[in-house]
C-alpha cells in the first residue's frame, strides 16, 4: 500500500472515528395535567432517563379528562398521567365520554393526592360552602368524588342537596371558575394551591390529610397498544422509576428541574414544593402504585360515583412494573 492510498483511507475513516455512536430511538407522546407532580416525567425527559432507555418522549398538557381520554383513545398519545379515579370511571362507562373499546390501565403511580381544597377569600370554613357551587373536573370522575367525600366528612354537606356542582375541567379551569365567581371552591394541584393562598384564597384542607391513603394520579397506557409495544412500555417504565429515584435522592437536581419547568418559581418556593412532593401524601416512591390508596379510590367510586365494587386488577396492570424491578 502506497503512502498516498494509506492517507486517503485514513481521511475517509476520520469522520467515523470521531463520531459519537447513535442509537435508534422510539418516539412516543405523553399527555398530562398541569402541576408540579409532573416533576418525575420532567426529570425523565430533562435528565435523559428516557433517552437512556432508547425512548424519545414529548409531553403536552391537557385542559380536562374528557379531552385527555379522547386523545389517548384516538392514539394521539401513547402514555398519560391522569387521576386513577378517571381510569375507574371511564372503564365503568361513567366518564364524560363513552368508549366501547376503552382499555386504559394504570401501570405506575405518580402521587398520593398532592392537592388541596381551595376556596375563595370569603369562604373561611367548609360550613360556608352550604348553598354555594363547587368546581370539579367531572361530577362522576377525577377528584370530584374526593371533594364530595371531604365535604360530607368535614361539614355534613350532601351533593346536590347542600351545594351545587359545576363540572368545568382541570386545575386551570377550576381556578378560573373561582376567580370568575362561577364556583367558590375546588380541588387544586400544587403549586397552584399555594399561589392562590398568597392571593388571599383559603386552603381548607390538604387531600392527603383529609382522605388518608389515596392513589391520586397514575401513569396509564392502553392495554391493546401496550401488548404490541412491550419494548416501549418497558422503556417508559424503567425511565420513570429511574427519574423517581433521582427526584428523591438528588434534591438540588430535582429543584433545578422544577425551576426550569415552572415559570417564576423562586428558590425558597421550590424548597417548600420539594418538601411537599417528597413528604407524606406526595410522590409515590419508586413510582409504585399505592395498594391501600387504590382501595380508597374504589370505595369512593362505589359510594359517590355509582360504580360497582370490583377488583383492582380490572384497572391496573402490574406486569411491566414487576418485570422492570425484578432482580436479575
Amino acid at each position: 500500500m502506497t503512502k498516498t492510498v494509506a492517507m486517503l483511507l485514513l481521511l475517509a475513516a476520520a469522520p467515523m472515528m470521531g463520531a459519537a455512536p447513535t442509537f435508534a430511538q422510539s418516539e412516543v407522546k405523553m399527555i398530562t395535567f398541569s402541576g408540579a407532580t409532573n416533576v418525575v416525567g420532567w426529570a425523565a425527559i430533562d435528565k435523559g432517563f428516557f433517552e437512556k432507555e432508547g425512548l424519545k418522549v414529548t409531553a403536552e398538557q391537557t385542559r380536562g379528562s374528557k379531552q385527555q381520554m379522547r386523545d389517548l383513545m384516538e392514539g394521539k398519545y401513547q402514555f398519560a398521567s391522569t387521576s386513577f379515579d378517571n381510569v375507574v370511571a371511564y372503564t365503568e362507562g361513567e366518564g364524560s365520554d363513552k368508549f366501547p373499546d376503552y382499555d386504559v390501565v394504570a401501570i405506575l403511580g405518580v402521587h398520593s393526592g398532592l392537592t388541596s381544597v381551595v376556596a375563595r377569600p370569603e369562604i373561611k370554613t367548609f360550613a360556608d360552602l352550604k348553598g354555594k357551587t363547587v368546581a370539579v373536573d367531572s361530577a362522576t370522575s377525577g377528584y370530584g368524588t374526593v371533594l364530595f367525600k371531604i365535604l360530607k366528612d368535614k361539614a355534613g354537606l350532601v351533593q346536590d342537596k347542600d351545594y351545587k356542582v359545576a363540572a368545568v375541567g382541570g386545575t386551570s379551569d377550576r381556578i378560573k371558575a373561582m376567580k370568575d365567581n362561577v364556583a367558590v371552591a375546588g380541588i387544586v394541584s400544587s403549586p397552584r394551591d399555594t399561589d392562590l393562598q398568597e392571593e388571599g384564597y383559603n386552603i381548607l384542607a390538604e387531600v392527603a390529610d383529609a382522605i388518608g391513603a389515596y392513589q391520586g394520579s397514575v401513569f396509564v397506557v392502553r392495554r391493546s397498544w401496550a401488548k404490541d409495544h412491550e419494548k416501549e412500555v418497558m422503556a417508559f417504565t424503567r425511565g420513570i422509576i429511574a427519574a423517581n429515584d433521582f427526584v428523591f435522592k438528588d434534591k438540588a437536581g430535582a429543584i433545578a428541574v422544577l425551576r426550569n419547568r415552572i415559570k417564576d418559581l423562586s428558590e425558597s418556593e421550590a424548597e417548600k414544593l420539594y418538601k411537599r412532593l417528597t413528604g407524606p401524601g406526595g410522590l409515590n416512591r419508586r413510582a409504585e402504585l399505592n395498594a391501600k390508596g387504590v382501595g380508597t379510590v374504589l370505595e369512593l367510586r362505589a359510594v359517590y360515583g355509582g360504580a360497582k365494587r370490583t377488583e383492582p386488577e380490572k384497572y391496573i396492570d402490574l406486569s411491566y412494573y414487576m418485570k422492570a424491578t425484578a432482580k436479575k
